[in-house]
This record gives C-alpha cells, structure tokens and sequence, in this order.
C-alpha cells in the first residue's frame, strides 16, 4: 500500500537537494517513541525546519520524508508530556491543533 495514495510535495534536505515529501494533515507522533519525554527539543527542530526524515522500520528501512506543510493535527503519545509542553505556544502560533494521548502504565 505505502504512500502512493498521499498527498506529497517538495522539501530541501539540509544539503539543498529537493526530496518528495509525504504531507499528511493528521501526523500521529511518537507511537513508537515517547517524543514528547525524551525528544521535545528535536521534534521541534524538525517542527520548524517544516519535515522530518523518517525511516520506516517495517519497510526495510527505506527512508521517507514527512512534510508539516499540510499538517492540522499532531497527535503525541506519551508518558511524560511535560518536556514539550514549554512549546505548546510556539505549536499553537503556527495554527496547528495537537492532542495527548496518555501511556500510563498500570
């Protein structure tokens, strides 16, 4: 299935080589990794460089690049939200909406 199906469009890597680019609008962060407790700083990083460069574990390691540009939800799982909550102005001001989802353990 991949992301043939996606919208995609143009992102400068750091070395201004132009990639394609998945733009979702809803990007669920984190999942696999707390991002909000152990990678705030980078997210947003990438958050404002406008895309990320993500390696799909589950498609031998094949590199993809994720654009904000299209963006209007970020969902972040976490344990510990409280790193990236020092950026949610910065978040807010850029006009996305965002949303928790809590990973308690029991």
């Amino acid at each position: 299935m991949g992301f043939k199906s996606w919208d995609t469009v143009e992102v400068k890597r750091d070395n201004g080589q132009l990639v394609s680019a998945i733009a979702p609008i809803i990007i669920s962060a984190s999942r696999n990794t707390d991002i909000p407790a152990f990678y705030a700083k980078w997210f947003m990083n990438c958050w404002r460089k406008g895309h990320v460069k993500w390696t799909n574990p589950y498609n031998k390691r094949q590199v993809d690049y994720v654009s904000f540009e299209k963006t209007r939800m970020l969902v972040f799982w976490s344990k510990n939200p409280a790193p990236i909550l020092k950026y949610l102005p910065e978040l807010d001001a850029s006009g996305v909406n965002y949303y928790f989802h809590s990973l308690v353990s029991g």
